[in-house]
């Protein structure tokens, strides 16, 4: 195993601030759509502004937010493990213990919300390694198949005569789902209720939009952009990320046009309710996939690139601080929306349309941009990726920033926006 004296925390100076900028933007539309589970999404809000705060959200958030903080996920684990290597660590156990305590914090994660993703990124991680030396042709190529396991898995269905599955509470209303509903009894109600997602089951619905196989192809891509260093040497590729821009907000507005009328005038729907031809899902499905992929791609790049120009730093700057404390602002995130949401908070529990969803949003991510922006003004890491550091590196690491007096510190060589 490499030496422990030669493994220390990256320096907060030394982060690549344009990739937390990007992660500190995911955050929001992950906040987002999770708080949207509780009721917004519903087709009783009939209300024209939560019907365009509805529209708004699925065309901008819904599904790329993930994606992006997926790829990212995959993108920290190739600057992980290029680091490992640098430092002479062939083998892997940092990189898995490091996994293994994320994996622990996803479950108490999930007693609060079922919709945890950081087991699912935890378990995945643990087979990333296998695929790290693949060639980048062979690494895209897996990430593509590995995407149309959606569209193909339910042709194979259709052709198979298997039914769609039924949400059963689908046709309830909010006042039913509401009667008796675990999350608006006690904590230990709500404990229980979301046990059972402990452990994730990444083998069930593999032909899903949101499946274990498309979260680990957007992991892959990730990995293979890290490993090509676009975003270290940014400023090298500006050309590359202006096309990657274009090419996304094009192909990805165009393919959700197209979606748009294929549910308008077909039956399409990607999540639940479909009632379209099999020719007619089939297309759908790869324009909901490619589109929604193509547009994370092109609001990470227009975020790098703005990153790169230093007039764009004052306002990147409360995304910066976001990102770089994103285990924390993500785990705050749950705690603020079930406070609202759940029987031992402020009950709110399928009451609030799209637009008051929206707006607690909103508000709650101002809530984290100033926090954010405070604490790291004294100290090196957020609270929770302190804790994460320490049990990693089996060490109590420094997290208040010295003063300049005390310590001063050379900006040399550190990266800059």
């Amino acid at each position: 195993m490499p030496p422990s004296d030669h493994l220390r925390p990256v320096d907060p100076d030394a982060r690549l601030r344009s990739a937390d900028a990007v992660r500190g933007f995911a955050l929001f539309g992950v906040l987002l759509v999770n708080m949207f589970n509780f009721g917004a999404y519903s087709s009783e809000w009939t209300d024209s502004l939560d019907q365009t705060f509805n529209a708004a959200m699925h065309a901008v958030f819904e599904t790329k937010s993930w994606r992006l903080f997926a790829m990212l996920f995959g993108f920290g684990f190739a600057l992980q493990l290029a680091r490992l290597e640098s430092l002479g660590g062939g083998n892997l156990w940092f990189y898995f213990r490091r996994i293994a305590i994320l994996f622990v914090i996803g479950v108490g994660h999930a007693l609060f919300y079922d919709g945890d993703i950081l087991m699912e990124y935890a378990l995945l991680g643990f087979i990333l390694p296998v695929f790290r030396r693949l060639a980048a042709g062979t690494l895209l190529t897996l990430t593509f198949l590995l995407m149309l396991a959606f569209p193909v898995g339910n042709v194979v269905d259709s052709l198979r005569g298997a039914s769609a599955p039924v949400d059963a509470d689908a046709s309830l209303s909010l006042a039913e789902l509401r009667d008796d509903h675990p999350y608006l009894g006690t904590l230990s109600d709500v404990f229980e209720t979301n046990a059972e997602v402990i452990p994730p089951r990444l083998w069930n619905g593999l032909n899903e939009p949101e499946s274990s196989f498309a979260i680990f192809a957007m992991i892959l891509l990730g990995f293979q952009i890290g490993r090509s260093r676009l975003v270290h040497d940014a400023a090298e590729h500006t050309k590359k990320w202006r096309w990657i821009l274009r090419w996304g907000m094009t192909t990805g507005l165009v393919f959700a046009a197209i979606e748009w009328y294929l549910g308008r005038y077909h039956g399409y729907a990607a999540f639940e309710g479909n009632t379209a031809s099999m020719g007619i899902r089939f297309l759908g499905d790869l324009l909901f996939l490619f589109g929604s992929t193509a547009l994370s791609l092109a609001f990470g790049a227009g975020i790098l690139l703005l990153a790169e120009q230093g007039k764009w730093d004052t306002v990147l700057s409360p995304l910066q601080s976001l990102g770089r404390m994103g285990l924390t602002i993500y785990l705050s995130g749950t705690l603020m929306f079930t406070l609202l949401f759940y029987g031992y908070g402020f009950g709110q529990l399928y009451l609030l349309g799209p637009l008051a969803t929206t707006a607690y949003a909103v508000l709650f991510f101002v809530i984290q941009i100033v926090f954010s922006s405070w604490w790291l003004r004294y100290f090196r890491f957020g609270p929770v990726e302190w804790i994460w550091r320490c049990l990693t590196y089996l060490q109590i690491q420094p997290l208040r920033i010295p003063t300049l007096a005390a310590s001063p510190v050379s900006t040399e060589g550190r990266r800059r926006p």
